[in-house]
């Protein structure tokens, strides 16, 4: 029987080899379930009621012109010529949105996602919607 899966990740990167260094990082026996997506704006397209409960965005995915807006706990990850996101991130100001600059080390990375996918305010068992029944 495989192991139970706890968590997706999407990843938003158009680098092959990035997206190879992910699916190292996330490997099965840490119960991620991983997904790609090349661009930001077909993240929507892939589902409408997609909710990972991590998502991975580097800044080549991001256009400069373009609004942030993230359904879940997200890690950015820019290099350091992306001050537009930079500032763009600060403005946000939530905690469930953390910037990683580029060059980082790949296990800070991993620390940084279990940070916030067990975070309370985060955690998708935490929340309730509107006119949701709990049992």
């Amino acid at each position: 029987m495989p192991p139970r899966i706890l968590k997706d990740v999407m990843v938003i990167d158009r680098s092959a080899l990035a997206s190879q260094m992910y699916a190292l990082l996330f490997t099965p026996k840490l119960r991620f379930r991983l997904r790609f997506s090349d661009e930001f704006s077909t993240l929507h397209k892939l589902s409408p009621r997609l909710r990972p409960d991590l998502l991975v965005i580097n800044s080549n995915s991001l256009s400069k012109d373009e609004a942030l807006n993230f359904p879940c706990p997200t890690l950015v990850i820019s290099s350091k010529d992306r001050f537009d996101l930079k500032e763009q991130v600060i403005q946000m100001a939530e905690s469930s949105v953390l910037l990683v600059e580029k060059p980082f080390y790949p296990y800070d990375l991993i620390s940084l996602a279990n940070r916030l996918i067990n975070s309370p305010k985060t955690s998708k068992r935490g929340r309730k919607k509107k006119g949701e029944l709990r049992v």
